[in-house]
């Protein structure tokens, strides 16, 4: 039975009840019938809309199968995140003399310029569990504000996503409760320094990351497409499965469990095969210091690096930090085994040819304001393979309330590097920054090095080529360097 029948039936019962009050005032009547004429009235017209819907929903099946069967349904109320923004404004300016003669210059001579890069970061934060992570990056520009647009001459403004992440937390007290997951570009650093590999110096590769808590200690796993190649070959993948254990043992001591396993295309046929670094790291403090190190090994399949043998290795690494005076020092020395073909100690900066920010120097290792366009002569812990040891100081101290002074110095050798000289060179630097607030700081300074002709920069990376011969120098037999730069970097960083 319709409800206007209904309503009909139940309007002609309610009249017959009501017959001798309706006698009694006609007046009553007759609002009574146009009360109940408007219900009526009411009652067809939600009577029409709803055969109305009906009709559409026979006519557009799909329309409303796509609606309630979407994966990206919209949800039922709208989504308020938390915003916030980081990033990372920069300019710097400097001027370096990289020491080579007329006649070999084939990285640079003198330089002068200045650089401008900007990172900015957007962050959603939607509940306790989940939040994003994107970092755009305007790449190093020596270009001007009337020269950045290629119709007037300029170069192209190289912008690219850096980071891109997803993370997710799990809170709810099962067995994942704690675990947290990063998906997406993810910024990846080692445990171990800066040695391995390192974020600051774009190791955001592909990657899914899982950290997960067992008690006081953690566990993190993480795979990661460093370089895909072409997508219809499987051969041509450079892959990083890392597994680490970070155990706490007590108040400030602690010690790092790691393993790494890179699947590279091979330099000599088709087909991948592996590198392998392992190791243990720890620290724990001495009185008012603190001391760190590692022991890290390292083996690598002869196919990658084209060789006749495979490459095994072992490197070093101890500091010692603490306070003096109304400053700060540190003490650092390394080692790493090394072959006359660079098939000694590696590490996956060799083959990404990578770097990090693991040392004191400024020129054979980088500082912050020496990250810049004159950087070519750093070299990795194992300067490629030919082995290398290090012996470094660093002392920081206030001159006033907003400026900082910091000195370091360094020597580098014991290298294999064939009729090369043992000694990569010597190192120094002398900087300060002042900081006009919590964001905005002016570094300033001047680096030196005497620089032999064993240097293996970090770009160079493992040489990978049939009869390999080992990694290239940055500059011929016998040639030897001084190289100095003036620089200055003023970064905002929030």
């Amino acid at each position: 039975m319709s409800k206007i029948h209904y309503f009909k039936t139940t309007v002609l019962v309610l009249c017959l009840i009501m017959a001798p009050d309706l006698v009694r005032s006609e007046l009553s009547i007759e609002q009574k019938i146009e009360d109940l004429q408007r219900q009526l009235d009411e009652l067809r017209t939600l009577q029409q809309s709803q055969q109305a819907d009906q009709q559409s929903t026979v006519q557009n099946p799909i329309d409303l199968a796509s609606q309630n069967s979407s994966n990206d349904r919209t949800p039922a109320s709208p989504i308020s995140p938390e915003l916030s923004f980081g990033g990372q404004y920069r300019v710097n300016f400097y001027s370096a003399e990289n020491g080579y003669d007329d006649s070999h210059r084939e990285l640079a001579g003198r330089q002068t310029s200045q650089r401008l890069r900007l990172r900015q970061n957007i962050d959603f934060a939607f509940d306790r569990q989940f939040k994003t992570h994107l970092q755009f990056e305007l790449h190093h520009t020596t270009d001007n504000v009337t020269t950045t647009d290629q119709r007037r001459g300029g170069n192209s403004t190289e912008v690219s996503v850096r980071h891109a992440v997803m993370e997710y937390t799990w809170l709810n007290r099962n067995v994942f409760n704690g675990m947290n997951v990063q998906a997406g570009l993810v910024p990846l650093d080692d445990y171990f320094d800066q040695t391995l590999f390192s974020a600051d110096w774009d190791y955001n590769p592909l990657a899914a990351s899982f950290i997960i808590p067992a008690g006081s200690s953690s566990l993190r796993l993480f795979a990661a497409n460093v370089e895909e190649g072409s997508e219809s070959n499987a051969d041509d993948d450079f892959v990083h499965y890392q597994v680490d254990v970070t155990i706490p043992l007590a108040n400030d001591i602690g010690i790092t469990l790691t393993g790494t396993a890179l699947n590279i295309a091979n330099a000599i046929g088709p087909g991948n095969n592996w590198h392998y670094n392992y190791g243990i790291g720890g620290f724990l403090p001495l009185g008012s210091m603190r001391a760190s190190g590692f022991i890290l090994g390292s083996s690598t399949d002869r196919a990658l690096l084209g060789g006749s043998h495979d490459a095994d290795g072992v490197a070093l690494r101890a500091e010692l930090t603490g306070s003096l005076g109304s400053g700060a020092f540190g003490l650092l020395a390394t080692y790493a085994t090394g072959e006359d073909d660079g098939s000694g100690f590696l590490m996956p900066m060799a083959f990404t040819r990578s770097f990090g920010y693991w040392g004191y120097t400024g020129i054979l290792t980088v500082q912050g304001p020496t990250d810049t366009g004159f950087d070519f002569d750093g070299v990795n812990i194992s300067n490629n393979g030919y082995g290398m040891s290090s012996v470094q100081a660093k002392y920081s101290f206030p001159l006033t309330e907003n400026l900082g002074i910091y000195f370091a110095a360094g020597w580098f050798g014991n290298t294999h590097a064939g009729s090369r000289s043992s000694t990569v060179g010597t190192d120094a630097i002398a900087m300060g920054t002042y900081r006009f607030n919590r964001v905005l700081a002016l570094g300033f300074g001047i680096a030196y090095a005497q620089l032999k002709d064993s240097v293996s920069g970090y770009f160079q990376g493992v040489q990978q080529v049939a009869g390999n011969r080992g990694a290239p120098f940055n500059q011929a037999q016998g040639e030897d360097r001084n190289k100095w730069a003036l620089f200055g970097r003023l970064q905002a960083e929030f």
